[in-house]
């Protein structure tokens, strides 16, 4: 079975199969502990919160903007998110937003985040993918 043209590609499939699982756990972790340390002097935990939210939308950032930049990724992925950019930055944008909306509670809020998340990673793998 391929996965060319004319098939039912889905951006989660895309996602999936140039996600770089490796980079963007780590880059999480990095982001949420930054966030941790940095709001530790309003108590425990909001700390702890406020680290969670931030690894929850740095995973979804690298993992989508790092899928598309990432040379290892599987070309068809890479073809996808190329020629639908912001189909592909949905998947990003929905992990982000439900990720950072079950930690907050406040749907507003997770929609914010998601939109941004969208923008964010549709600007690039439309930037990105028209030069290769």
């Amino acid at each position: 079975m391929t996965l060319e043209r004319g098939n039912a590609f889905t951006p989660v499939a895309s996602a999936t199969m140039i996600w770089p699982w490796t980079m963007s756990v780590l880059g999480g972790a990095a982001g949420g502990a930054l966030f941790f340390l940095t709001s530790l002097s309003g108590g425990i935990l909001p700390a702890v919160m406020s680290g969670l939210g931030a690894a929850v939308i740095f995973f979804s950032l690298i993992g989508g903007v790092g899928g598309v930049l990432s040379k290892k990724a599987d070309r068809r992925g890479r073809r996808y998110a190329a020629a639908y950019p912001f189909r592909y930055a949905a998947v990003p944008a929905i992990v982000g937003g439900v990720g950072y909306g079950i930690l907050t509670l406040s749907p507003f809020t997770a929609i914010f985040v998601a939109l941004a998340i969208w923008a964010t990673v549709g600007v690039i793998a439309m930037v990105v993918g028209d030069k290769k």
